[in-house]
């Protein structure tokens, strides 16, 4: 993900999965990590699954959050 949400608000403001036939994507879990992580089927995107609560924010499970910065 080149643009990670820093912020809560960042994040609530997020849409994963966002294409031509769902052009409204999915909104921000709050009980999942905020990174953006590729379907297995390789060309769409999702919300990662982990829980959260490491990196900026907390948004982040640990995995993420060192890729984010931290």
């Amino acid at each position: 993900m080149l643009d990670a949400p820093k912020t809560l608000e960042e994040a609530r403001r997020t849409r994963y999965g966002e294409w031509a036939g769902n052009p409204n994507g999915t909104p921000y879990d709050p009980t999942r990590c905020a990174y953006e992580v590729q379907r297995p089927e390789g060309w769409l995107y999702r919300q990662c699954s982990r829980k959260l609560g490491y990196g900026p924010g907390f948004l982040y499970c640990k995995q993420h959050a060192k890729m984010v910065g931290v």
